[in-house]
């Protein structure tokens, strides 16, 4: 039911995001893809390692509801004390870009404060989500995804039957907005039907779990940093050095990766809450090699499609993007190197495993500034190459770290 539902999510968002590509001019697409990156960036700011605390501190206290929503509770108050500083890094970069790119007038600054208007309905969907993940509804998270996505299907395709204006970009992100506030509101109303409380925890569990998030994501804290701004990189370095042409093609290039996101989206509901309540053991290092073998065969299947039926890709896309079409698998293989990693990274933290985070920054540097120096950034071919080079350097670094993990685990 989870791959059904998260399958047609993904399906649904990507038809919609494809129906963008196709009927919004470059030069507005160009805009939206650079305003998606700002949301990213200050969610991410956000975080600094906090969203991998919930499940750890949990652990097997799973089915304690006054628990489970205390802690998580703790975590999320700390996220929406970063969001000030989000905004204070972000705001600077979207201000500088925007002039640089002359987007400007009513119809931009409304997309632009609808753009924090879901960061801000992002912060409670996350919240409700994890509780509810964590207490095990997972038929409720299927209901409340099918109806959100829906949501934004319709509204998308309502704005794009309109014609075309300076406003069609504030329609898009409104129709984002309208899909959270949907999501947001059918939250609360399962909250009242399983009967679950708001709860704070007391002096002494506050203190505890304080504790535990300081020693969960202090490592993370660099680390996370770095790596929201990795995860726009391409998007950051277009925005400043490039044309709005080669920023919608880069962010066009991002909706046929999407097809990725299916399987992540799967073993965040169903494989990472298994393995961070399972006991120590062979068992554990067992579900982890199965898991990992899967995933990495099947992304390898996705790859070869990529490979030698580019064609068939770039159709998604629309006419306007046909002359990228030998450069589909370099999306691919960028995208499912750092998906990749990222699996392997959640596989650690889930467990709290996050010591040693902070040295994969140094190797991903290391690994741009050899790139920049010996290919540099010129067109669309060597940005999607230093991509590949930085989801090849998280790739090892990180498989090389649950590799020394599994080893300690199984022992």
């Amino acid at each position: 039911m989870v791959g059904g539902v998260e399958t047609f999510g993904v399906a649904v968002g990507g038809i919609a995001g494809l129906l963008i590509v196709n009927v919004m001019p470059k030069d507005q697409y160009a805009a939206y893809t650079f305003l998606v990156a700002c949301m990213t960036l200050i969610l991410g700011i956000t975080d600094l390692g906090l969203a991998h605390c919930c499940l750890p501190i949990v652990g097997q206290r799973n089915q304690e509801i006054p628990w489970v929503v205390g802690a998580c509770h703790r975590v999320f108050q700390k996220r929406w004390l970063l969001l000030g500083l989000g905004l204070a890094v972000i705001v600077p970069y979207w201000f500088y870009t925007s002039r640089e790119h002359d987007w400007s007038g009513w119809a931009y600054f409304s997309a632009s404060l609808l753009m924090v208007t879901v960061v801000l309905l992002s912060l409670r969907e996350h919240y409700a989500n994890t509780i509810l993940l964590i207490l095990g509804h997972i038929s409720t998270l299927n209901r409340v995804a099918f109806f959100t996505q829906f949501v934004r299907i319709a509204f998308v395709g309502a704005v794009l039957l309109l014609p075309i204006t300076s406003f069609t970009v504030t329609g898009i992100v409104a129709a984002t907005a309208a899909a959270s506030f949907v999501s947001v509101t059918l939250y609360r109303r399962a909250f009242g039907a399983h009967k679950i409380p708001e709860a704070d925890l007391d002096e002494a569990d506050a203190k505890r779990v304080d504790a535990q998030v300081v020693q969960i994501a202090k490592p993370l804290v660099l680390p996370a940093i770095f790596y929201q701004v990795q995860g726009v990189i391409t998007v950051f370095l277009v925005s400043l050095f490039g044309t709005a042409n080669m920023l919608a093609e880069v962010g066009a290039f991002g909706r046929l990766s999407m097809v990725l996101i299916v399987v992540d989206r799967v073993t965040n509901v169903l494989l990472f809450p298994a393995i961070a309540r399972a006991a120590a053991g062979a068992r554990l290092t067992t579900i982890i090699w199965q898991a990992h073998s899967v995933y990495l065969v099947t992304m390898s299947l996705v790859l070869l499609t990529s490979y030698f039926l580019p064609q068939y890709w770039i159709i998604l896309l629309g006419e306007q993007y046909r002359s990228m079409t030998p450069l589909v698998w370099m999306v691919f293989l960028a995208s499912i190197l750092m998906n990749a990693s990222g699996f392997a990274f959640r596989t650690l933290t889930v467990r709290g495993a996050t010591a040693g985070q902070s040295y994969s920054i140094a190797v991903t540097l290391a690994t741009q500034v050899a790139y920049l120096w010996a290919i540099g950034i010129t067109d669309l071919r060597s940005v999607l190459g230093f991509g590949i080079a930085t989801s090849l350097a998280n790739f090892v670094y990180q498989y090389g770290l649950l590799t020394l993990r599994w080893v300690n685990w199984r022992r």
